[in-house]
């Protein structure tokens, strides 16, 4: 019987909160504060954060990602 796994590393993204801001690039109501990590992951399934969080605002409509919170 044969077997075949998946195994790496990816980017795992997470919505965290509710708060919606207005996007500087594109003007939608679409930005939201994202937790970003670098997870080992088997069978597509995120395992094991490696390294440090990363917080980030992030544009759903056009993709631009943003350090610095956006202005209200």
């Amino acid at each position: 019987m044969f077997f075949c796994f998946t195994f790496g590393f990816d980017n795992f993204k997470r919505r965290s909160g509710d708060r919606v801001w207005t996007c500087p690039n594109c003007s939608a109501r679409d930005v939201y504060y994202v937790k970003n990590n670098e997870c080992f992951t088997f069978c597509f399934i995120p395992l094991i954060p490696c390294g440090p969080t990363k917080h980030l605002y992030e544009c759903h409509t056009c993709g631009r990602v943003n350090v610095c919170q956006p202005p209200f």
